[in-house]
């Protein structure tokens, strides 16, 4: 049946190029941009109807604009990007680290209670303990922080005790993933490189001036001249979803086969494939799904063995605009943490050394919340709130989310999503629940629900192995005969800027120089 399609396929269309690249977000771009400056041919193919895959900015109804996928520049101690645009003058950044409040069911936290500094500790504890050990014996935070407060309790009071846990729950907003599943292996292992800056007009800004590079690059008028196939360097098609990549061994070159949403089939060829589509749409395995893609021959056993031991996350964003601005605009941030889970709380303040009452389940889905449940409320899961109207001047906070809330969020009305949050805004500025007052617009990311994300970026779950994972797809070298001819960039695919937009970029880079070198060589 495939065989007979693609001869169809085949005889309906065929376009060549040097390069074919699977995904236009930041990595697949700057890919682009480097081969095209280079001379290589390249075809860019994005399912979506638009470009910039998770780099998403919308605007909100009185003009905002917001980001519902990347916000920040990272590690802004060692980001190319950063200096790149900083130096550029043509982004307005701002650094939003300043003063955090951290807020539980009594209200702020005084820092006379001294649960940063403990804190601080615990990372110190998870590193010391957790970065080396086998993955055959990683365990989820949940469990990692019971077992640091066991074996410190004699230094902790029982506040400590009881509000410790849910303190260090703000390392979920890291990830996007609960404590229930976050692995204290890998989470002991992340090294953050300096400080964070929030892209004020639109991490949009970034993209688009990198994809003005590629348009000058190809010597074109616009981006619509790319758009439309009609450049002889680099093309850039969007509506065509990927669905079977194929090896020639006869010829040496690499099949693509993409669908548009006419229905209509094209074929393209190149001696290069680069994947740029997210890790979620890599670990795909049946065939029915949206964005499924076909490998022929199939992907080495140890690929897919790897990509079965790496996960991928729901960090959640939330846009509020209000009438005016209720809360304070003294801090940068605001989180609120969990409610107290009281057996835990009780199993860590009475367990004996060596007996565990408190039952740990190793899993590696979040368990979710269920339409037919009651609508949660916030004040059970962390929240971290970035306070918008502080830079701009304009009634707007944004909430960060993580598993299981995101998910639940992102499927749901404005209506309820209000029910949720409006305890906790209550909670973080100490209003009655009566006179918070209801918000003049909700945006929400919906990457859980995007087919062609299915999340927001790779996470570290318990058990997950990233370094067999990283080797496998940095050097693909079983892939097709051995011929190096597909490479994979993206924010999973990095190992200094994983799961940062930067580290797509730099990925991207990567990936277009080894290309270029490998042609130049052929060429000798």
């Amino acid at each position: 049946m495939i065989t007979s399609r693609t001869s169809f396929i085949t005889a309906i269309m065929t376009q060549s190029a040097d390069v074919i690249i699977i995904g236009a977000g930041i990595a697949a771009i700057k890919a682009s941009l480097e081969l095209t400056k280079a001379g290589i041919t390249n075809i860019v193919l994005e399912a979506r109807d638009r470009l910039g895959g998770r780099l998403c900015t919308e605007k909100l109804k009185s003009g905002i604009p917001v980001d519902l996928g990347a916000s920040w520049f990272h590690d802004c101690y060692d980001n190319p990007l950063l200096k790149k645009y900083w130096t550029s003058k043509k982004i307005d950044f701002v650094f939003d680290d300043g003063a955090i409040t951290f807020f539980n069911e009594d209200g702020a936290i005084s820092a006379n209670e001294h649960l940063m500094p403990i804190y601080a500790e615990v990372q110190c504890y998870l590193k010391h303990l957790y970065e080396k050990i086998p993955r055959e014996r990683d365990i989820s935070m949940k469990e990692a922080i019971y077992n640091y407060i066991k074996e410190k309790r004699y230094t902790l009071t029982e506040y400590q005790i009881r509000h410790l846990p849910q303190m260090v729950r703000f390392l979920e907003m890291w990830i996007g993933s609960s404590w229930e599943i976050l692995s204290a292996r890998c989470i002991a292992a992340e090294d953050h490189k300096g400080r964070d800056a929030m892209v004020l007009n639109g991490y949009a800004t970034v993209f688009n001036y990198e994809l003005d590079e590629i348009v000058q690059a190809a010597g074109a008028t616009n981006v619509n001249e790319l758009l439309r196939g009609e450049n002889h360097v680099v093309s850039i098609y969007k509506n065509n979803v990927v669905y079977k990549i194929e090896w020639d061994s006869k010829k040496k070159l690499v099949n693509v086969y993409s669908k548009e949403g006419t229905g209509k089939i094209n074929k393209f060829t190149a001696k290069y494939v680069i994947f740029a589509a997210p890790l979620s749409i890599l670990k795909l395995r049946d065939p029915k799904e949206v964005g499924a893609i076909e490998w022929s021959p199939q992907l080495p056993q140890k690929m897919l063995s790897s990509l079965e031991n790496i996960s991928f996350s729901n960090l959640g964003k939330v846009f509020f605009e209000f009438p005016d601005v209720f809360w304070s605009l003294d801090n940068d941030r605001f989180v609120s943490i969990p409610n107290v889970d009281e057996d835990y709380f009780r199993a860590c303040l009475l367990d004996p050394e060596n007996v565990t009452t408190y039952k740990f389940d190793i899993k590696r889905e979040d368990t979710q919340i269920e339409d037919s449940d009651p609508i949660p409320t916030g004040l059970d899961y962390t929240i971290i709130f970035l306070n918008i109207a502080r830079s701009i001047g304009k009634p707007v906070i944004l909430a960060i989310t993580s598993s299981p809330l995101t998910q639940y969020i992102e499927r749901k009305d404005p209506a309820t999503i209000f029910q949720v949050f409006k305890p906790v805004f209550a909670r973080i500025t100490g209003l009655p629940l009566s006179v918070i007052p209801t918000p003049k617009e909700i945006k929400t990311s919906k990457w859980t629900y995007d087919p062609f994300a299915r999340g927001s970026y790779t996470g570290i779950t318990v058990g997950d192995d990233f370094e067999t994972y990283y080797k496998q797809l940095v050097d693909p070298k079983e892939i097709f005969d051995g011929s190096q001819r597909v490479r994979f960039v993206g924010e999973g695919v990095i190992d200094d800027g994983a799961g940062c937009a930067h580290g797509a970029w730099k990925s991207g880079l990567r990936e277009a120089s080894y290309i270029i070198k490998q042609m130049k060589k052929s060429k000798l």
